[in-house]
């Protein structure tokens, strides 16, 4: 029995040994095969990588001017129509698979302004600086998109005639602002049509302007319909 025993632990390590010394090739394709294999998927690779690409363009703007007051005032919309200013986006990949993130920067000069029994005819000239993050979906010849982020401004003056600033006016503006639009890709132009709301978290005045006791606080919301028109720099 010892020597059965004995003679298949034998017969066992050498079939291991000879397991461990022996390569087996399960792979079915030639050297020629798999070269030709591996440059088609370089060349899938390189097709499916995103290029980055920057436009820049004109904005044209309508404006509906509001603003929310605490207290309320029963204040009234104003419309203005000369606001204009100069767009830069930057379109980009995300971690090399995602191309449907952008970045877009603006300069835009606007008037804003309301009206209310209070106080009538405040009008105001803005330059103002956007800095916004982009999603986008683009197909054949068309591009869908969303805005969002931080914007601040500076107020000029006063379009109010006979009206001048004084330590009780805020001439700093600071807020949210985002839209969502399309656009018309023909290269090297593109056209981006978009509707966008203007959130301020700046008031028009210090809080104690007309009077002590009672506060005031005057915040623009506006409803902004623009157009763009971009030039593909790259």
């Amino acid at each position: 029995m010892k020597k059965i025993t004995f003679i298949l632990l034998l017969f066992f390590l050498t079939f291991l040994a000879y397991g461990q010394n022996e390569v087996i090739d399960f792979n079915p394709f030639s050297e020629e095969e798999l070269a030709i294999i591996m440059q088609d998927s370089t060349k899938i690779k390189e097709v499916d990588k995103f290029q980055p690409s920057g436009i820049l363009g004109v904005k044209y703007s309508y404006q509906i001017n509001g603003v929310s007051s605490t207290p309320e005032m029963d204040q009234r919309t104003w419309n203005s129509y000369k606001n204009i200013g100069l767009v830069y986006t930057y379109y980009n990949d995300l971690w090399n698979m995602m191309s449907n993130f952008g970045t877009r920067i603006s300069l835009k000069y606007c008037e804003e302004g309301f009206d209310c029994d209070f106080l009538e005819n405040e009008r105001f000239q803005v330059v103002e600086l956007d800095l916004e993050s982009q999603f986008h979906f683009d197909f054949s010849r068309f591009r869908l998109f969303l805005n969002i982020g931080p914007y601040a401004g500076y107020r000029l003056n006063s379009l109010k005639e006979n009206d001048t600033w004084d330590k009780y006016d805020n001439r700093f503006d600071y807020g949210l602002i985002g839209g969502a639009g399309f656009g018309l890709i023909f290269k090297p132009f593109e056209l981006q049509i978009e509707a966008g709301y203007k959130y301020a978290l700046s008031s028009y005045y210090h809080a104690n302007k007309f009077s002590d006791e009672y506060w005031l606080s005057v915040t623009p919301r506006n409803i902004i319909l623009s157009a763009t028109l971009f030039i593909h720099l790259f």
